[in-house]
This record gives structure tokens, C-alpha cells and sequence, in this order.
């Protein structure tokens, strides 16, 4: 019963401590984001006359591009990670099939031994049967890459589609002096 009241209160303090690192890194995260947004206390601009507020449409309109262009950007910077790795997973496969190819000319040479009687025979049914499984594992690892390779080859025409959905998007922007953009009108 003791050790149950014990390990309760250690979860507890675990879960207090835990919930308040998860709020100093909200609050951190927070702070750091509106440093970069809200430099100016919001309180005091919603106190500004309409008339003192003429540049704020222009402005927000520019955050807004600007908000599009990074998430392009992140979006190309992913897509190129993206190819990396399917141009790596390509060499990976050649070397697979390179790999393939020197044990078929293995197992060649060790049935023409086995053949000619020449060295031990049980060594030689072996190496026969090493060279074998060896061969199981490189096919078995080819599947996985040729999975792996699909795989990108999708990821990588789902973020060029994006990525140009989103150009096209920055391009057709226009500032509408201050008016609501239809297409946020519609929203």
C-alpha cells in the first residue's frame, strides 16, 4: 500500500514538472513568435483611429506574400531533401543488382568446382549454399528499395504539385487597397 501511495506521488510530481517544461516551452515558443509579429501591443493599436490606420491593409497584405514565399520555400527545400534521397535510394539499387550479379558469377564458379570434383566437397556445398542465401538477401533488400523508391517518387510529385499550386497562388495575389480578396470573402 505504501509503495502504491509512493509511486502515485512520484507520478504526480513527474507529471507537474512535466506540464510545466511543456509550458515554459509554449511560453518560450510563444514569445518568440510574437516578438517577430506583435512587436507592438496590440491593445494600444486597436485604440488607433481608422483614419490613423491607412498603411495596415498594404502591410498585412506583404506579411501575407511573404507568409506564401516561406512556405514555398519550405516546400522546395523539402522536395530537394526528396530527391536527395531518391537519387540515393537509385544507388542503392544499382548496387543491389551489382551485388546480385557478382554472387551469380560466385555461384557459377563454385558449381563448375562442385562439377569437376575439384576441393572438399562439403566446403565447396557450403559456400554453394552461402552464396545462395546471399542472393535471397539482396533480392529481399531490392523489394524493399523498389518500395522505398515509390515511395519518394510519390512524395516528390505530391510537392511539386504543391509547390506549384503555391507559385501559382503568390502570383495571383493582389492587393485590393484594403478590400477583403473575394476569395476570402467566399471562405
Amino acid at each position: 500500500m505504501r509503495f502504491k501511495i509512493v509511486f502515485l506521488g512520484l507520478l504526480v510530481l513527474i507529471f507537474i514538472s512535466g506540464c510545466a517544461t511543456t509550458q515554459e516551452l509554449k511560453t518560450s515558443i510563444s514569445s518568440k513568435v510574437s516578438s517577430i509579429t506583435d512587436s507592438v501591443d496590440p491593445a494600444l493599436v486597436s485604440k488607433l483611429p481608422a483614419d490613423k490606420k491607412e498603411g495596415f491593409p498594404q502591410a498585412e497584405f506583404n506579411v501575407n506574400v511573404a507568409n506564401q514565399k516561406v512556405k514555398l520555400a519550405e516546400i522546395k527545400s523539402e522536395l530537394a531533401a526528396n530527391q536527395k534521397k531518391h537519387a540515393g535510394l537509385e544507388e542503392d539499387l544499382a548496387t543491389s543488382f551489382q551485388k546480385e550479379a557478382a554472387i551469380d558469377y560466385d555461384l557459377i564458379k563454385i558449381d563448375a568446382i562442385i562439377n569437376s570434383d575439384l576441393g572438399k566437397k562439403e566446403d565447396n556445398l557450403k559456400v554453394k549454399a552461402n552464396l545462395q542465401s546471399k542472393k535471397l538477401e539482396a533480392q529481399a533488400d531490392r523489394i524493399k528499395i523498389n518500395a522505398n523508391l515509390e515511395a519518394t517518387k510519390r512524395r516528390s510529385e505530391y510537392l511539386t504539385t504543391d509547390a506549384a499550386r503555391l507559385e501559382e497562388v503568390i502570383k495571383n495575389m493582389k492587393f485590393e487597397g484594403g478590400k477583403q480578396p473575394e476569395a476570402e470573402k467566399k471562405k
